[in-house]
């Protein structure tokens, strides 16, 4: 779907609406407007003019209804700190688009002043109309002479020829040079959104009131979520936004016709606003210059259309301009035809934009190697503020012209920026590997925000142009995976975690849950790709994963919306792949066959880099889903990720359950007695007790995957699945009493080579197995039938052990690089038997009778790597500590 037809799709739905990732056409950018009446403190204070003409403001004649009261006439000092050629308070700036005065609220590497004299100037642009409206721009910018491109972004009058030019000013200082980031609850990311707080750090510019500019304030703002959805221009390859005096402004809050006339306030989904509305003031504002005093040009004035807007300015001031909220709408409907319509807009608002971009060094040249560096520029009127990682990096505060600022995303890298102590985000995941030596880290992810206001009337002007390559999805747009855990019970089945960038619409929801039902009616809803190496060659597999059932839609702050599901995952052959999702497996979600997409060369050529046919086969899953997977905010998923990196990997986590299988079930056993002298003798040596990992012999040996006779080792494959007649499959010694070629053996602590388990081919020991992966520990202790005690076995078995253990396995020669513990044998998976001896704790044979068996495992956290379905993969073991009582009798067999 190309950028053209989405930003339709956006217009009807009352939101602009773009998609991550969408053949690169478009970036996006959540944000969070707040609507402000203009008659608050610090909008439409006419700064500029109240320095000249303070009196006649104040005591202007036409507003004889709410007109500027005493609290205006006594905030002289904040109207004279605005930058503006009228007070020549705060910095101009030069044609090359820097300022002239060092700029100290930046860090030291961003106070770069300009280095030329001439003051870059805006005004109306002569001989230069385009459809019979007025330009306004630049009078002259510099140029780069390495590039020749532009120094300063945004419209520039042809041939520098202007009918009027100001110089722009702004108003550095107002802000504080560090955001604060408020405290994440333990185990969730920091709150991008509504854990972040700008602050003041002086009330220049009438901004008495700065601390409700980007806060929820009942009574005084109300709030609108939604995204910024900036496109690719096809020619310099840049994301460009673009809203000015030229193209009827930016009007975020208005939905307008194509004549430019007001025709409704724009809508939004209420699913994601604050309070499940949607909430607007509605048009308050005239986009035209009528400034309160008497101003020569009051009658002569003309809009862009060049059409005289007197009589609407005069009925304007006359219901009491920006000191009513309902002048604009009273003074629109009293002049005749469209004129009033054409200039009805809802300005006085102030925007909070974030977005999460990904720093790769390679992002940092063009095609041949030339530095071409990301950068974020912006150009507009009124405040405008950027932070990355927290730390200000372009300051242009204040009511001004519209002016220009540019990050310059290597300059920060190299400077580590953000990652110094004592900045908010130093400690954070954002600063992972980096350094002042070498900088940022290859391959992390950082955070911009800009906060921006709109504050007074006469047009709204917002430019960016941006060429961040991976920005991360947005909460208010498309869904996308972000992390997702499969764990699998003892039963061998699965349920997936998946956290999402935003909740899913209900309608998505009722066909996901289709399947719960009716399992023919599940479509692959999401697509799985599993990369898989074998003697150092890597194929992808693609596979469908078909949701049966979901629920959830539970929010977990910063970390997104988690969502639980099952399902079946199907492979190209359209078969069911037994052994389900595994980890290290990518997942991203599907969506239904778009031409454009899959035309589109950029993204094929990035899968097809990897295997040619890939593209193409995950294009055919496209064509098995027959509806939108859509976000609450009404934005579908229509685009697979820029590349395999981009998506979701899989976290796999086993049955925390250890379940014990007894080996045999016989109560006749060969006589211990010779056997139980020396163990005896071991007591007596260590006053009068066996130490307590002396009375059983511990087997190590790897699980295989198939047994002699070819039968598949539990269910699906998982070999943490075994049943009692599997177990008694696996012999851990042979019959004549020795082990086997595939085990060792730990007999007090220590690796021997013979069991004493075993007398004439026969076992005097009561056996245990335990499927285990990775350090663990065992206890057993032995009661009588009266409950007395008799005995007890303890070993702690560390990953040092366990290596030492197999040391002669051979290592299987296709493990991953991902992998970062050895996979032995077919399996990875470790059986661990123990064979208790018939002592009591002072190594004396037991007595015939029944006896009561405590077995307790205790699996620790670890991350093994295993194979499964011939897949070797990471498998994420937590902590778990079970226990089972069993009951034996114990009879000597007659000599």
């Amino acid at each position: 779907m190309n950028a053209k037809k989405l930003l339709a799709m956006g217009t009807l739905m009352g939101c602009s609406s773009l998609a991550f990732a969408v053949a690169n056409d478009i970036t996006q950018l959540d944000i969070v407007i707040r609507d402000f009446q203009p008659n608050h403190p610090d909008f439409e204070n006419f700064s500029e003019e109240a320095h000249a003409h303070k009196n006649e403001i104040f005591n202007y004649p036409l507003m004889s209804v709410n007109g500027f009261d005493m609290d205006w006439y006594n905030a002289t000092v904040y109207h004279e700190t605005c930058g503006n050629d009228a007070t020549k308070f705060g910095s101009t700036i030069g044609i090359d688009g820097k300022p002239h005065q060092k700029n100290t609220s930046l860090p030291s590497y961003l106070q770069e002043t300009s280095a030329t004299t001439t003051v870059l100037k805006y005004g109306e642009c002569s001989n230069s109309t385009v459809n019979g409206i007025t330009q306004r721009g630049y009078e002259r910018v510099g140029v780069d002479a390495s590039t020749g491109d532009p120094q300063v972004q945004g419209f520039v009058c042809s041939n520098n020829a202007v009918v009027w030019a100001n110089p722009v000013y702004y108003t550095p200082g107002m802000v504080k040079p560090h955001l604060v980031f408020a405290p994440p609850a333990e185990g969730e990311d920091y709150d991008m959104y509504d854990g972040v707080t700008i602050e003041q750090d002086n009330p220049f510019c009438d901004s008495r009131f700065f601390g409700q500019w980007y806060k929820d304030v009942d009574g005084v703002n109300l709030r609108t979520n939604t995204t910024m959805d900036i496109p690719r221009d096809a020619k310099s390859g840049y994301y460009i936004y673009d809203y000015n005096y030229n193209n009827g402004g930016y009007s975020p809050l208005d939905t307008i016709n194509a004549d430019g006339t007001w025709a409704g306030m724009k809508q939004c989904n209420p699913e994601i606003q604050p309070h499940g509305v949607c909430e607007q003031y509605g048009p308050q504002s005239l986009s035209i210059f009528c400034p309160p005093y008497n101003y020569q040009y009051a009658g002569s004035q003309i809009d862009y259309r060049k059409v005289n807007t007197s009589k609407l300015c005069e009925a304007w001031l006359k219901n009491g301009g920006p000191r009513n909220p309902n002048a604009a709408v009273l003074a629109a409907s009293s002049v005749a035809g469209n004129l009033g319509q054409q200039h009805l807009r809802n300005y006085a608002f102030t925007m909070m934009g974030y977005a999460k971009f990904k720093y790769k060094a390679a992002n940092q040249v063009d095609k041949n190697g030339k530095y071409k560096p990301e950068v974020f520029e912006f150009a507009g009127d009124d405040d405008m503020w950027i932070f990355v990682d927290g730390v200000l990096v372009v300051d242009l505060g204040g009511t001004h012209l519209s002016a220009p600022g540019s990050v310059n995303i290597f300059t920060l890298a190299q400077f580590n920026h953000g990652c110094h102590a004592g900045e908010p985000l130093a400690n954070y995941s954002n600063c992972d590997g980096a350094s002042d030596a070498t900088g940022w880290a290859d391959n992390t992810w950082h955070h911009l925000h800009f906060f921006y206001a709109d504050r007074q009337t006469d047009g709204s002007n917002i430019y960016i142009r941006s060429s961040l390559a991976e920005v991360a999805p947005s909460r208010y747009g498309q869904p996308s995976i972000g992390n997702v855990t499969v764990k699998a019970d003892d039963e061998g089945n699965q349920t997936t975690s998946v956290l999402l960038n935003t909740s899913l619409s209900p309608e998505t929801m009722a066909y996901l849950n289709l399947g719960s039902t009716n399992p023919d009616l599940a479509q692959p809803a999401m697509v799985v790709v599993r990369a898989v190496t074998i003697n150092g060659v890597t194929t992808y597999k693609t596979y469908g994963y078909y949701v049966t059932s979901i629920s959830g839609d539970v929010d977990k702050g910063a970390n997104g919306i988690l969502y639980q599901m099952s399902g079946v995952l199907i492979g190209e052959d359209g078969q069911v792949e037994k052994g389900g999702i595994l980890g290290n497996d990518m997942m991203a979600f599907n969506f239904q066959y778009d031409k454009d997409i899959a035309q589109d060369t950029d993204l094929k050529a990035a899968y097809d880099k990897l295997d040619p046919t890939l593209w193409n086969r995950l294009l055919e899953w496209n064509e098995k889903l027959t509806f939108d997977i859509a976000s609450s905010s009404g934005k579908p998923v229509v685009g697979y990720p820029d590349d395999l990196n981009s998506w979701a990997l899989v976290k796999f986590f086993g049955s925390g359950v250890v379940k014990p299988i007894e080996q045999d079930k016989d109560i006749t056993r060969p006589d211990f007695a010779e056997k139980a002298e020396e163990l005896t003798k071991m007591a007596d040596a260590n006053g009068g007790e066996l130490p307590i990992n002396s009375t059983a012999d511990l087997i190590l040996a790897p699980l295989p995957e198939y047994t002699a006779d070819g039968k598949q080792v539990g269910k699906n494959g998982n070999p943490l699945l075994l049943t009692d007649d599997d177990a008694k499959l696996f012999g851990s010694a042979s019959a004549d009493g020795s082990l086997s070629n595939s085990a060792t053996a730990i007999v007090g602590g220590k690796a021997k080579d013979a069991s004493m388990c075993f007398s004439d081919g026969t076992e005097s020991c009561t056996s245990w197995s335990f499927a285990m992966q990775g350090p663990f520990r065992i206890n057993v202790r032995v009661f009588d039938h009266l409950g007395h005690f008799v005995s007890q076995y303890q070993q702690v078995v560390t990953e040092d052990m366990i290596k030492a253990a197999l040391s002669k396995q051979k290592e299987d020669s296709s493990i991953p690089a991902t992998c970062k513990t050895p996979v032995y044998g077919e399996t990875g998976v470790l059986l661990a038997t123990v064979k208790m001896y018939p002592v009591s704790q002072d190594g004396r044979a037991l007595a015939t009778g029944v006896y009561i068996y405590q077995v307790t495992v205790v699996q620790e956290e670890y991350t093994p790597c295993q194979k499964i379905s011939g897949a070797v993969q990471e498998n994420n073991v937590i902590y778990s500590r079970t226990t089972n009582v069993y009951t034996r009798g114990y009879r000597r067999e007659k000599k």
